[in-house]
């Protein structure tokens, strides 16, 4: 039996059952090594620090899974043991869209069937939500459709979005394709899928039954470059906001109780929200109660090394504070990677790894 799914199997043990049938088993990941000077950074069961401004309770960072006597029953674990995720993770890519995101978006793309991989070997028999946040409350089709004087007779936005339907796609346009934070499934412009995502189940989110996972998680995070300045931050706590979860909302049923979070960070520029990281890590926390809930990844720009020779067209971390860097600084399950990296893989594959010990350690409140 591999090894993650051993690790996956003991997580059930002290998790429970899950409620659906999972994805399953894929090929092993072979990690692929940046070639540019940025680097991974991956921190766990650390002191997470609470907001200054804020007053949301102390994290609890420690994980112990307790004593495994023969992982065979939930009977083997006394009624002290933690409850865990039950098999549950919600998975939430918050990916910026603007015209810097040109080389990110490719690399992006490129590492999808390494994701797909990651998620079937290491969460093989978990129930998975997938979801990509709007990232600026934009819908960059009415771009498209207002650039040119009028629609070119090829009825595309030009050759910089291939796909794109001028004057017909707006048919098929929705309020959420607009709001912060819903799920994206109408991705369209430079660079985009250009396509609507017809996703299993009807949601703004995959799930594990999803047929299609590869096809349907590229439709979803193929966001393109045509986007504003990106609110990061408050498109990450929009999606977790319990009315656009609730019934009737946008992202209705993706964010669990009793599920473990994970959250991926994906931008080359500093964040344009108006507020802060403690803001932000008040909100999460309001949603998930205990940042030992959380798993974050943040891939963005890495600070220059003294005597290393800048990378062109690679974006560096400059500035006092980055506020997305301190934001997933905060939570005790956390990574880093580059965005000039070659590929995103190895960094997800260090998220994941982090899921069936924190799965072990979650209480749901």
């Amino acid at each position: 039996m591999r090894a993650p799914a051993i690790l996956a199997l003991l997580c059930l043990a002290t998790c429970g059952d899950t409620g659906a049938s999972g994805f399953s088993t894929g090929p092993a990941i072979t990690s692929v090594s940046a070639t540019t000077s940025g680097s991974t950074s991956v921190s766990s069961n650390t002191t997470s620090p609470t907001p200054e401004d804020e007053s949301v309770g102390s994290a609890d960072t420690g994980i112990d899974t307790g004593t495994l006597r023969d992982v065979g029953t939930k009977a083997d674990f006394g009624s002290n043991q933690p409850i865990g995720c039950k098999g549950k993770v919600d998975l939430l890519f918050v990916i910026a869209r603007l015209w810097t995101m040109v080389d990110e978006q490719k690399q992006l793309v490129g590492s999808f069937p390494g994701f797909v991989e990651t998620l079937e070997e290491k969460l093989e028999g978990f129930d998975v939500h997938i979801m990509t946040a709007n990232p600026d409350g934009e819908w960059p089709g009415w771009t498209c459709e207002t650039a040119q004087s009028a629609c070119p007779t090829d009825k595309t936005c030009g050759d910089s979005a291939p796909g794109y339907q001028c004057g017909v796609f707006p048919n098929y346009w929705t309020p959420c394709d607009q709001e912060l934070g819903a799920g994206l499934t109408f991705n369209v412009g430079s660079g985009a899928a250009n396509e609507l995502c017809e996703l299993y189940g009807g949601n703004r989110y995959i799930v594990s039954e999803e047929p299609n996972r590869e096809k349907m998680l590229e439709c979803i995070a193929k966001v393109g470059w045509m986007g504003p300045d990106p609110p990061m931050g408050e498109a990450l706590v929009a999606a977790l906001d319990p009315q656009i979860n609730s019934p009737g909302g946008c992202n209705a049923g993706f964010l669990r109780a009793d599920a473990l979070l994970v959250v991926v960070l994906i931008s080359d520029v500093q964040d344009a929200s108006f507020t802060w990281q403690n803001h932000w890590y008040a909100k999460i926390m309001a949603a998930k109660k205990d940042p030992s809930a959380v798993v974050m990844l943040g891939i963005i720009p890495q600070p220059l090394k003294d005597g290393e020779p800048a990378v062109p067209g690679c974006a560096y971390e400059t500035g006092p504070v980055n506020k997305l860097r301190s934001l997933v600084d905060m939570f005790p399950n956390r990574a880093f990677g580059d965005t000039c990296a070659a590929s995103y893989v190895p960094f997800f594959d260090d998220a994941a790894q982090m899921v069936t010990s924190a799965c072990g350690s979650f209480i749901p409140q």
